[in-house]
């Protein structure tokens, strides 16, 4: 057994025996040369380890974040997703005959019971690994297993248990100070959030900051995306804006945010700490909530705490492209 909690052995059928992260214990090929991701989050993971695993995408990318991804992939077929409680796409995922299918998610009954049952309808081996971003390290080394790609994977592994311990090992310096108070602010206008406890937004607790919305917003859940008045923001006046939002149709809320005279009288406006969250390819902060947050875990950190958790922009971020998206930045590209 080793610290993912993953064994291997030689199955009868000449597969490999393994054992997932939620328990489940899998016979797999002998090769993995195809792999369909459930979601966005199974996409990132795989593009990370090996672009050449990756039987297409999850969703449209836009020119901006496609222009980051290796040329060789950026027309990869986009797929169809599959949900919990929806089979709707099986038929497709198993025309295409991946040797795997991989599910990242939380380790609960109903995510080992969609496993399982797609597993079932398909006939091809479901994997489920573990999205707690604090045992990303857990989940690459695993994956390395599964996969048959351990070198890539502990490499990876070893940026993310850096990444938390880093945090982790800090945090105790802000003993004593009020927190950072942070609006994360998504939509066209700006006016739709993630509450405190929401996985979208865990970044920000975890670095130490304080989620202004409330984990009783309306239409709070695992979907997200919470409506809020305008009022409501003023009332919680946040010290710190996070502007996210999705690439099909729907523009960045910034300047309307910095501009629009109802917003002034907000601290982070009136401060000018209002900041775009990058997103090529992948947000570094949210949608999809997979490895793509390990950059965004550092680059939050550093814009709440400067004096606790220094961040060379430049290097920082040419090394994590490099790393796991394959990619060498240019000073362009980092301007």
């Amino acid at each position: 057994t080793d610290n993912a909690g993953s064994r291997t052995s030689v199955a009868a059928n000449d597969g490999r025996m393994i054992t997932d992260m939620a328990g489940r214990k899998v016979t797999l090929p002998p090769q993995i040369r195809k792999v369909y991701p459930v979601s966005p989050v199974e996409a990132i993971l795989l593009y990370t380890v090996d672009p050449e695993l990756l039987v297409g995408w999850s969703y449209h990318m836009a020119s901006d974040e496609v222009s980051y991804i290796l040329p060789q992939y950026r027309k990869l077929p986009v797929l169809g997703w599959i949900s919990r409680g929806s089979t709707g796409n099986v038929e497709e995922v198993m025309k295409m005959a991946p040797d795997l299918i991989l599910m990242v998610s939380e380790i609960n009954k109903a995510n080992i019971a969609v496993a399982d049952e797609l597993q079932e309808l398909t006939k091809i081996p479901v994997v489920l690994l573990d999205n707690n971003m604090t045992k990303m390290d857990q989940t690459y080394l695993t994956a390395g297993k599964v996969l048959n790609r351990e070198k890539q994977s502990s490499e990876l592994a070893a940026y993310c248990q850096k990444t938390i311990e880093m945090i982790q090992g800090k945090k105790p310096r802000l003993a004593g100070r009020d927190p950072v108070t942070v609006y994360y602010a998504e939509g066209r206008r700006g006016l739709e959030t993630e509450p405190r406890g929401s996985w979208h937004a865990e970044i920000i607790e975890f670095v130490g900051g304080r989620n202004v919305a409330d984990s009783n917003l309306p239409g709070s859940g695992s979907v997200g995306r919470s409506p809020v008045s305008l009022e409501q923001v003023l009332t919680w006046d946040p010290s710190v804006i996070l502007i996210g939002y999705f690439r099909d149709g729907e523009s960045s809320s910034f300047p309307s945010i910095m501009s629009d005279k109802e917003w002034r009288d907000i601290r982070a406006v009136r401060d000018r700490r209002v900041y775009e969250i990058p997103t090529g390819p992948f947000n570094w902060f949210d949608r999809p909530p997979s490895v793509n947050r390990q950059i965004g875990i550092r680059w939050v950190a550093n814009l709440l705490y400067p004096d606790v958790y220094p961040f060379d922009f430049r290097s920082e971020v040419k090394q994590f492209y490099s790393l796991f998206y394959h990619y060498e930045l240019t000073d362009k590209d980092l301007d």
